[in-house]
């Protein structure tokens, strides 16, 4: 359906207006009766053997929707049905972060759920902590960075339960000496991982933390064989938003059984050498 009823139109318009032709079309099909339970069926999310732990949290694939779709938590239920093993809130700011608490008070998450936080970030991020399973935070100014980020974890330190917070990268950090030095405040505080935005960002902190920094790639691809690039520059995660919107809930499920397929194959490979 959303084949004929949406992407002739969306893949011509500019991201921002084709996410929100996107989204009101995912609303309406969330609010018909069993819709929720037919796209968990049709669009098969849970394939065995594509579960992993990373941040120390259980996802079932690597394939999760990224930030800057579902922006103040409207649709997280009815969109992590279409095979995402979880979905970004955001990006947030104070205001935005107590709308999505306010839904998810009164329609709780069933899978989890990742806070985007780019603006009043101790606020949003003192709000939403009881809310959310982990947390993204973007610090665009680089002076800022380690200020904000040292009051982020101290505010981590004064709740019983432990929950990951992760690095998100600015487009336009390409310098590689501001990538250090951010990776390197990473290693020395207890950060949980990065979300980069490009294949570049996504090799160089591969290559620079040598695996101890887990990384989610938050970059556009527009093939399965792009999406296994990236997990092969060393990323545990990546996630979608552009694909969704443009190529409609098939391309997830292409995808992921791509990447399930390469997983099959790796493993018999490996089981004959041994």
């Amino acid at each position: 359906m959303y084949n004929l009823l949406i992407k002739p139109f969306v893949r011509n318009m500019e991201p921002g207006k084709a996410s929100r032709v996107a989204l009101r079309y995912f609303k309406i099909l969330g609010s018909i009766p069993g819709g929720r339970f037919l796209s968990r069926f049709f669009h098969g999310n849970r394939p065995a053997g594509m579960e992993r732990e990373v941040f120390g949290l259980q996802f079932y694939n690597p394939v999760g929707l990224s930030s800057g779709l579902d922006r103040q938590g409207d649709l997280y239920n009815d969109l992590n049905v279409l095979g995402f093993s979880f979905v970004e809130i955001g990006p947030l700011d104070a205001e935005l972060t107590r709308h999505a608490i306010a839904n998810l008070q009164e329609n709780p998450a069933d899978d989890l759920i990742c806070a985007c936080i780019v603006a009043d970030h101790l606020t949003s991020f003192s709000l939403a902590y009881d809310f959310f399973d982990f947390f993204s935070v973007e610090v665009k100014d680089l002076e800022e960075f380690e200020h904000v980020m040292d009051q982020i974890l101290d505010v981590r330190l004064t709740y019983e339960q432990y929950k990951p917070v992760i690095v998100k990268f600015s487009s336009v950090l390409t310098e590689e000496a501001d990538i250090r030095r951010v990776l390197d405040y990473c290693l020395l505080n207890h950060i949980d991982g990065i979300e980069t935005r490009t294949l570049e960002q996504t090799k160089a902190v591969s290559a620079y933390t040598k695996g101890r920094l887990e990384i989610i790639a938050n970059c556009v691809f527009s093939t399965p064989e792009e999406a296994q690039a990236l997990l092969d520059s060393g990323a545990s995660l990546i996630g979608m938003r552009r694909g969704l919107v443009s190529e409609g809930p098939r391309f997830v499920q292409k995808v992921i059984r791509y990447l399930e397929s390469n997983a099959r194959k790796k493993k018999t490979d490996e089981t004959k050498e041994a």
